[in-house]
This record gives C-alpha cells, structure tokens and sequence, in this order.
C-alpha cells in the first residue's frame, strides 16, 4: 500500500517543471522513505531550495498552520477533488514571508498574508475561507486569480504601500463589514463575482478607496439590507462596464461610471435559484440571454471567466493533471504481487 501511494504521487509530479519537487503527505501508508517526501510541511519547506515546487497530498485532516519563507512554488490537488473520497488539500493560515512564490489548489481554512516587503506572490485556484492580506510594508506586484475569497481583502493604505496589487476572476462572497479596504490607484480589481450580502445596512463593501477605478465586475445582492455597491470614506470610485443584479426586492442604485449594467440579472449557465453562492456544480458562465456577453471594456463577457479565463470550480493547479477515474483490477493480492491500477486524467489546463 506504502508504494501504491507514493507512486500516484510520482505521477502526477512528473509534470511539474521545476528544480525539484517535494512532496508532503501526512496520510498514515505513506512511504516517507524516499528524502524527497515529508509528512510535515515545515519539514519539506526546511529542506527545499528557492525554485523548488512542494507538491501537498490530499488528506483526511488539515497541515496546519505553514509558512514559507522560500522562492518556491506550493501546490495542492484542488479544493473539491472528484476523487480522494471528496479529501482536499487542507491547511489553516497561510503566511508568506519570501518573494516570487506561487501558491494553488489549497482549502486554505483561514487566511493568506503576506509578510513586509513580499513581491511578486500569485495566489490562484484556491479556497480561502477568511480573507487575504497584502496590508504589510513593501507589498507589491501580488496577484490573487482564480480563487473563492470569503471575509475580506486587505491592503494597505499608506500610499507608498500595497502597489501592483491586482484581484481578478475570483468568486467573492461571505463578506464582513468594509471587506474591501484601501484599495488605490495601482489597483486592478476586474473581473470577479462578488456576492454582497451583509445582513445590516450600515456595513458597507469598500474602506477606504483611493482612485480607485474597476471593469467588468458582476456585483450581485442577497440581503434586502443591502442596495449599493458603496464605501467608508476614501475617493469615489469608478466602475466601468459592470452589471449588478439583487436576488431579493430592492433596486440596486446604479454605478458610478460608464458601460455599466444596473440591475440586470446575469442569467448564469447554472446555479440554484436566488443562490449565487460557490458550489462545485455550479457553472458561473453567462447564459445566452445574458446582457453581460460581450459586454467587458475589452469586448469580453463579464465576470470570473471574461471569455477566456478556465476559472475551476474544483481549484485544480494549472500546472498538474487531475485524476478522473481509478480503477483497481485485483483488489486482493497476495504479499508481494503486483496490484493493478488504471488511472484516467484529464490534462492540465492553459490559464
């Protein structure tokens, strides 16, 4: 059992281009034997080297807390694998303390921060259940692609601070009060679904904002408390080429700027009705009735895939092939023959 596992594992690493790949697996038969493999990962953090990729394994439980303080690439199997028993990559809080990392396909229970002076970070295809922080001194050229964002989006508001930061094609919901704060002129906020559904009237979505000006965003409402896509202080913003619908009886004020969309339903390819929530089922692509087709300032759809972006509901890294199918031919073998296994995979996918 030991070397099956393993052997899944070498399967899917054999595609990832980087100098080395570590693997971190804390699930009970796995064979840590090999010095590549680590059933913690602040042992393999500990003993990769700037460059390398840290492949984590899916499990029954959560990695815990992790930090990495290295130029490497982090990447998990998805946040709502098909396979693996519906087992995800999971971890608590995410803190990065080193430039030029990438972080994919994690359940991240908690949040992602990064630490001061961190740069050139990109976050995508995860889930992060309580917000991301680029609030730190010297935070610059961060992406945050592809992901669900629960909570908040932090940066900083010291001008000289949180610059390059760019959030796009990501589904945002299960927001807090001023979840979007100190969001400035060097900001790129285009493209993503965002789920305003604050429960009291007096919370607003934006803290803070400086010059802000955003595109091609698809701001949808489930509390009737909620009537605005509205601020806490700060500069007005400008919203280009967005659409705004509410699922309950209010009228949404209408945006600020110009080619937008007031209080038109998106008519999503397919999601439960009046639920705008993320499920892994759910298809966030435009219906054809929509009026958010084609409607985009580059002459794209509106919204996460913006015509052109494999946003992935299941969070699987773009650079890994995911499992489909496996089949176990013999699943009864006697101490030392072989176990026979067809695995099926689809390819990696051209973010």
């Amino acid at each position: 059992m030991k070397k099956f596992i393993l052997g899944i594992a070498l399967l899917v690493v054999s595609f990832t281009n980087a100098q080395n790949t570590l693997i971190v697996d804390r699930n009970v038969f796995i064979d840590d034997s090999p010095s590549h493999v680590y059933t913690t990962f602040a042992s393999a953090i500990a003993g990769a080297s700037n460059g390398d990729t840290i492949l984590i394994q899916p499990s029954s439980g959560s990695y815990g807390n992790i930090t990495i303080n290295k130029s490497v690439t982090v990447l998990g199997m998805g946040y709502a694998p098909e396979l693996n028993n519906g087992e995800s990559t999971t971890t608590g809080n995410i803190i990065v303390s080193a430039s030029n990392v990438k972080i994919s396909g994690i359940n991240v229970v908690g949040t992602i921060s990064a630490g001061n002076s961190v740069t050139d970070l990109l976050v995508e295809d995860n889930f992060i259940s309580s917000g991301v922080y680029a609030s730190s001194g010297g935070n610059a050229d961060i992406t945050f692609r592809g992901n669900v964002i629960r909570n908040l989006i932090v940066l900083n508001g010291t001008p000289t601070n949180s610059t390059n930061i760019t959030i796009t094609n990501n589904l945002i919901q299960n927001l807090a009060q001023n979840a979007l704060q100190y969001f400035n002129d060097t900001t790129i906020f285009n493209n993503n679904v965002i789920i305003g559904d604050q429960a009291f009237s007096a919370y607003t979505l934006f803290f803070a904002p400086n010059n802000l000006v955003c595109q091609n965003n698809i701001w949808l409402f489930t509390s009737n408390a909620m009537t605005q896509v509205d601020q806490n202080g700060g500069n007005p913003i400008i919203h280009n080429n967005s659409l705004t619908y509410h699922y309950g009886t209010p009228t949404i004020t209408a945006l600020n700027g110009t080619g937008n969309l007031d209080n038109q339903n998106p008519f999503f390819a397919n999601i439960p009705a009046n639920n705008p929530y993320w499920a892994a089922d759910n298809d966030y692509n435009l219906g054809a009735s929509s009026a958010g087709n084609d409607a985009g300032t580059d002459g794209n759809d509106v919204g996460i895939y913006n015509g052109y972006y494999d946003f992935d509901m299941r969070g699987y890294p773009t650079e890994l092939p995911y499992l489909t199918e496996m089949t176990i031919s013999n699943n009864m073998v006697p101490a030392g023959s072989n176990l026979n296994v067809n695995l099926k995979a689809n390819a990696n996918k051209t973010n």
